[in-house]
């Protein structure tokens, strides 16, 4: 495939040679740089970064090389912040101390300080919550959770019936269905007995926690969100018609509701508060616990603030205190709106409906902390660590903030539509999604992977971002390729916190304009190696097709 990566080579190094007008803004970011990192490598090195791409990493962006990467590198937005000064000031005072270090005692009071009341028990007296949990990043917290909640379902003997109810909707009925005929795990097998774990929608490692301990991860986004309603404002929402049917069906089979803030799966779209509220009045009827998935609370926070009527005269942390008003616990990666570049954390609400029906769920997850994480009062984390994590819960809730950051991303979402790309629309908070079937106008064959080659053609030209698309969600089982259901189809663009400027996300712009022009020539690819694995896009190699 020398021939059409030299193509694109030539088209990407004719498009640095052009002179253009630097855009102007009258408004000045709300911060300022403190320090700078030059990069190790330039942006002409294009042949290098095709033969690591190729040669190295089998066009797998996971597998590139980031000190190869002199343009934005947008993989993700998890622990990619750059972090505050005063952050960097706080870890400075970090107490290394194995059990109850001070940062841990600021850390609790932060969090009710960020989330709320009622949700962080306030013991005074030493020792640690009973309600809070620490670990050193949000997945190690999922697995936790499914692991500790798999194994109070089985010490309860939970009894489900061995078929799901012939009252369950059609469409719900087949979505499930599909997710048990397409389940390539090694060790624990789906079945219509296996318990069901509803949202709006799970990400990709919530999802595989949640099928690892053989239970059925089912997305319900709503149906604005299904139709690619571009005027509705609120399309991370959750479809409350299915919801409903699923819980009066098969409450019993459902030990809680999940609710991802943002919808990340979805496009990073924002979840409305009248939403939260409808989900938890259905949570209440049939006695069901319900939780977020609260990776990007303060952005959907910025939103409801924006754009739900009611809102605008509202704080963002009045906000963020209604929105976790309404759940049982939270699970939360704090490399996200922690502003951090490690950690996580587990919530279960003291009297909670959660609590109430899993009385030993706590010390359970306390043993599990202690053997995988260590003492609970530092949960995998140095101390200094935890001391930069409460500071990056008071920054985040800024309105000044959230308005360069969200601002940033919707302006980057615009330049790559004047480049040619379609995008889901309105912008979310933290990522522009690049919608791959609109790309290809519907004409690419789902089996070549095109987004697959589009990444790695983006690598060649300095920028990384991921497919979050028909490979990283589909799966491949007695030969047979199936797509995510409800199918999407994307290339995500998370853009790290406080990290890049508008020039250097144009420039990446830019580069995908060159892409869309071409299109035509985007070859396909072959899965090498990993296509019947599970994770298979962190472990998959392919190569051009051609």
């Amino acid at each position: 495939m020398a021939d059409i990566t030299d193509y694109f080579i030539d088209k990407f190094r004719k498009g640095l040679d052009q002179d253009r007008v630097d855009p102007r803004y009258f408004r000045p970011r709300a911060y300022r740089n403190a320090a700078v990192r030059f990069r190790k490598c330039s942006i002409d090195d294009f042949e290098t970064r095709r033969d690591i791409l190729i040669r190295e990493a089998g066009l797998n962006a996971f597998l590139f090389r980031a000190d190869m990467i002199p343009g934005c590198d947008l993989l993700s937005d998890s622990g990619t912040t750059t972090m505050t000064i005063e952050q960097w000031a706080a870890m400075m005072t970090g107490d290394e101390a194995y059990g109850s270090n001070e940062g841990y005692f600021e850390f609790k009071s932060q969090m009710g300080e960020t989330f709320g009341p009622g949700l962080v028990d306030d013991d005074s007296l030493g020792g640690s919550s009973k309600s809070l949990f620490i670990f050193h990043q949000g997945r190690a917290a999922e697995n936790a959770f499914f692991s500790v909640l798999k194994n109070q379902l089985q010490k309860g003997n939970a009894s489900f019936g061995q078929h799901l109810s012939k009252d369950l909707d059609r469409e719900l009925r087949e979505r499930i269905e599909l997710k048990i005929r397409s389940f390539s795990g090694e060790e624990t097998v789906l079945t219509e007995s296996s318990c069901i774990i509803p949202s709006n929608s799970h990400f990709d490692t919530t999802q595989g926690n949640i099928e690892n301990k053989g239970m059925i991860p089912l997305n319900m986004p709503c149906r604005e969100h299904l139709a690619n309603d571009e005027e509705f404002l609120f399309r991370g929402n959750m479809d409350i018609e299915e919801l409903d049917n699923l819980l009066a069906t098969e409450g019993a089979r459902v030990p809680l509701v999940y609710l991802t803030i943002t919808n990340n799966t979805g496009g990073g779209q924002p979840v409305a508060m009248s939403n939260i509220a409808e989900i938890r009045k259905i949570t209440k009827k049939y006695n069901i616990p319900f939780f977020f998935d609260a990776c990007r609370f303060a952005e959907n926070a910025w939103f409801i603030h924006r754009n739900e009527e009611g809102y605008a005269s509202r704080s963002i942390t009045e906000i963020v205190h209604e929105m976790f008003s309404y759940v049982d616990g939270f699970h939360i990666s704090l490399k996200k709106d922690g502003l951090v570049n490690m950690g996580g954390a587990l919530v279960i609400r003291n009297g909670g409906a959660f609590a109430e029906k899993y009385p030993d769920f706590t010390e359970g997850l306390t043993d599990y902390q202690i053997m995988a994480e260590g003492h609970p009062t530092y949960g995998g984390l140095s101390g200094r660590d935890i001391k930069a994590i409460s500071e990056g819960l008071r920054t985040i809730v800024r309105e000044d903030y959230l308005d360069s950051r969200i601002k940033q991303v919707g302006r980057f979402g615009e330049q790559l539509v004047k480049q040619g790309l379609p995008i889901i629309r309105p912008v979310g908070g933290h990522a522009v999604y690049i919608d791959v079937d609109r790309f290809f106008d519907g004409r690419a064959d789902d089996g070549d992977f095109k987004a697959i080659s589009l990444v790695a053609l983006m690598l060649i030209a300095g920028h990384r971002v991921c497919e979050l698309g028909l490979y990283a969600f589909g799966s491949y089982n007695d030969g047979v390729e199936s797509p995510p259901n409800p199918r999407v189809n994307y290339i995500r663009a998370a853009v790290p916190r406080l990290a890049y400027e508008d020039q250097d996300l144009f420039s990446l712009a830019e580069a995908a304009g060159i892409l869309a022009e071409n299109r035509d020539k985007i070859p396909g690819v072959n899965v090498d190696y990993g296509r019947n694995l599970s994770m298979r896009h962190f472990k998959s190699r392919f190569s051009f097709k051609g």
